[in-house]
């Protein structure tokens, strides 16, 4: 494991010794009396953070899994699976921290060891994608952000692509001027409105590009060359999808897993969290039963609406295919009453089809 090194800072010190650091780093570390307490990343910094100056870091850390110096590589998938994180920390058996590493450092690792799949890029990206305009307002593609669950929008200019622009660009600086100070350099003004701003001042215009033909391994080196964990796949020059570090690491654990294989859609970054609880839930569920009904092709689908999740279970028997469906306010409920649907049907066949057995004559 590749790790790299990041500022180290105590619970007591103020948050704006970290804003410089982000402006290079994706990560700055906390330490409680020497020992690993936390991270502050932008997503952490977006909490109400007004006067970081007066802000201890203890009150704005997150803490992703922790990594330790000898995590392998599937340990490294499945912690970047529990979230958004784009770096988790790695300490040593004290606790105490060595550094960070992030997706891109577990790609270059996956590439070393011959770990990416023989897939187009077509069958994992996330379709279709959301476009905003370079004149719209941070105040716009907050709302549209908020709306869609994206935490990537794909910025254009006349109807062409011209960068790419994600919840980190905007959400640290956003509505709180005052972090301008010591965080962006290139505006000086401490009181602006930031909502106000177009997105053009916040995009990334070094947008990594793929072709829709091209294969895995083509978008993975693309990620690793700009050091970026996402890119955008094309179709004749316009955007239709977004391949992002985490659906490689997500299609590389289910291909590789022990196990009845659950194909997973619909999770962003804000609820892939509830990657693992779907495989452990609903495949231990679905294992009970996968020798009586040869089980297969099961895929979960989320949909995420304003305020309700849809969740879909379908998968092929031997007696033929079956599906479930849950909808709720909470995504972790849905996947539950999804699995215990599941298990009750499934129980309820096996009855049915166990052999009856003739009672003796005398």
């Amino acid at each position: 494991m590749e790790i790299k090194q990041t500022l180290i800072l105590e619970t007591t010190d103020s948050v704006s010794k970290a804003l410089p650091q982000l402006d290079e780093h994706p990560a700055v570390i906390v330490t409680k009396k020497g020992r690993y307490y936390g991270i502050i990343d932008h997503h952490s910094l977006s909490q109400n953070v007004r006067e970081p100056h007066n802000t201890k870091c203890e009150t704005v850390v997150v803490r992703p899994p922790v990594l330790f110096e000898t995590a392998q590589m599937f340990d490294q998938m499945e912690a970047f699976l529990t979230g958004h994180y784009k770096a988790l920390p790695v300490i040593n058996k004290d606790h105490r921290p060595l550094g960070i590493t992030t997706r891109v450092e577990l790609l270059k690792e996956m590439v070393k060891n011959k770990m990416i799949p023989q897939l187009s890029v077509s069958e994992i990206m996330s379709s279709p994608v959301q476009t905003v305009d370079e004149k719209d307002s941070v105040g716009t593609v907050k709302r549209i952000m908020k709306e869609s669950r994206l935490r990537r929008l794909v910025v254009t200019s006349n109807d062409s692509l011209i960068g790419i622009v994600s919840a980190y660009d905007v959400g640290a600086w956003s509505n709180r001027p005052n972090l301008f100070s010591t965080g962006r350099k290139d505006i000086k003004h401490l009181q602006i409105n930031v909502d106000g701003m177009r997105i053009s001042e916040f995009l990334r215009p070094d947008v990594a590009l793929v072709e829709e033909g091209a294969n895995v391994q083509a978008a993975v080196k693309k990620m690793v060359d700009k050091q970026v964990s996402a890119v955008i796949i094309t179709s004749e020059g316009k955007p239709v999808g977004v391949l992002s570090a985490l659906d490689i690491f997500k299609t590389v654990h289910e291909m590789t897993k022990d196990g009845i294989r659950i194909n997973v859609a619909g999770l962003n970054d804000d609820n892939m969290n509830h990657y693992n609880h779907i495989n452990d839930k609903i495949g231990h569920v679905l294992e009970k039963y996968i020798k009586t009904f040869n089980i297969r092709n099961c895929n979960v689908h989320v949909k995420e609406g304003k305020s309700s999740f849809d969740v879909n279970l379908n998968f092929d028997t031997d007696h033929g295919h079956l599906s479930m469906k849950s909808e709720g306010e909470f995504l972790k409920e849905c996947i539950d009453e999804v699995a215990e649907e599941a298990d009750i049907v499934l129980g309820k066949k096996r009855e049915k089809v166990k052999p009856k057995i003739k009672r003796r004559e005398d």
